[in-house]
Formats: structure tokens, sequence, C-alpha cells
């Protein structure tokens, strides 16, 4: 019985140690810096258009208010409501962490555009709706 206790009592004292050791003092300061989300900001100049205009999608991304300019991806999904999906398309970063690309719609209607920005360990969806007339 005896040798149980002598057993459990060092697991514990085991189990101590190693939890002390994962709690580093010296921690990385960009540790918080990553831990902190990813602000996506998306914008359509203008966002109402006639059928054949073009329009600027823009998607700025940031992190703790610095501009993220390594994004692993970002795409704008088109949707017409009503017709489903009419393009997903990969864009590029420009600068300043903002990424994007000039569209045109020939179709009137309601669209919904959703940027979606993976960065960081990170996931963004935002959606703006762009209304095209005749």
């Amino acid at each position: 019985m005896r040798r149980k206790k002598i057993a459990l009592f060092a697991a514990m004292v085991l189990m101590a140690v190693a939890l002390a050791a994962c709690n580093d003092s010296k921690a990385d300061p960009n540790d918080d810096v990553m831990a902190e989300p990813i602000i996506v900001e998306l914008s359509l100049t203008p966002d109402h258009i006639k059928a054949g205009e073009k329009v600027l999608i823009e998607a700025k991304v940031t992190q703790s208010g610095s501009p993220v300019e390594d994004a692993n991806e970002v795409q704008f999904e088109v949707t017409l409501e009503g017709g489903g999906v009419q393009a997903k398309v990969p864009v590029k970063h420009d600068q300043d962490g903002v990424y994007k690309m000039e569209k045109t719609f020939d179709e009137a209607g309601t669209y919904r555009i959703v940027s979606h920005v993976t960065a960081r360990g990170m996931h963004s969806m935002p959606l703006k709706e762009l209304t095209v007339t005749e």
C-alpha cells in the first residue's frame, strides 16, 4: 500500500513539473498579436450600378490595426439572387492589406458578394449586396 502512495506522489510531482515547464515566462510577444482576429472590411465602389458598368470590389484585411499582406487565400464569391453561384474568383494582394478586383455586371438584379479570406489560421466571410439596374 505504501508503494502505491509513493508512486502516486511521484506521478503528481512529475505532472506538476511538466505543467510548470509548459508555462514559459519568456513567451514570444508576437503570440498575442497572432491571437487577435483578422478584420475584413469589404467595400463596393459604387454600391449601385447599371448593367454593363464596372464595380471595384475591395477587401481590406487587418490584424491589430496593421495590414495583413500575407493572406493564404482571398476569393470573391458573386451570387445573383435566385440564380446560384455566378463566380468564385481568387484575388491577389494590391497594397496595404487591400485585395481588390474590378468586375462588370451585364445582368440586372441583386448580387451577393462574399469575400472569403483565410489568413494567419483564421477565416472571415463578410457580405455586401450590389444592386444592378437596367
